[in-house]
């Protein structure tokens, strides 16, 4: 492959990659990081990403990001690199939120989509639990969003209750609802042979 040619502001002596031993067009992962690592110190590294996405670099790592890595920024505005050299995403998505604990941050916009999102979930599977006429999945649906359970969800909590105290009144073990909704497995087949058959 032929090294493309290097813009003069990259040939100053004084960049760390003008005497790094880091293959600025490794095709490995490890080549890559340690030609990335070159790049967070660098302070042109904004100029040369910069330059590799004008000019369409196609290969090798500039400005800290691989060819992929510029492509994915090419290709989706939502994205972009800081002052650190990450890739950010855009704020109130699940991965921007997965991107910010992942750098042990925290951001307002993220935490209050991720919990409309969750609320919004939730409604949908209570809706569901109210078409059956109210369940204990329900109940246990209404104390997560914050609020008083409906008539139904709050009758079937009530029965499931009754029938645990019931169980122990008897000296019977409670079976918890999950192991009660359990269908009995089917029998094997047999595998005794029938007489004739070859």
């Amino acid at each position: 492959m032929n090294t493309p040619s290097i813009p003069d502001f990259l040939g100053d002596a004084t960049t760390p990659c003008a005497h790094a031993d880091a293959d600025f067009y490794a095709t490995d992962t490890a080549g890559q990081d340690e030609a990335k690592a070159v790049c967070l110190g660098c302070p042109l590294r904004p100029a040369c990403l910069d330059y590799a996405l004008t000019n369409d670099e196609r290969f090798g790592v500039w400005g800290g990001l691989t060819a992929r890595e510029r492509s994915r920024l090419r290709h989706d505005a939502g994205r972009w690199v800081d002052d650190e050299g990450r890739l950010r995403l855009a704020c109130g998505t699940g991965p921007a939120l997965a991107a910010h604990r992942a750098y042990r941050e925290t951001c307002e916009m993220c935490q209050g989509a991720q919990a409309a999102r969750t609320e919004a979930a939730r409604r949908g599977r209570l809706a569901a639990e109210h078409e059956k006429g109210g369940t204990v999945r329900g109940y246990g649906l209404h104390r997560l969003l914050g609020e008083p359970a409906c008539a139904g969800c709050l009758a079937a909590q009530a029965r499931q209750s009754a029938e645990q105290r019931a169980a122990r009144k008897d000296g019977g073990a409670v079976v918890p609802l999950k192991q009660r909704r359990r269908r009995p497995a089917a029998a094997a087949p047999s595998t005794a042979s029938t007489p004739g058959a070859a």
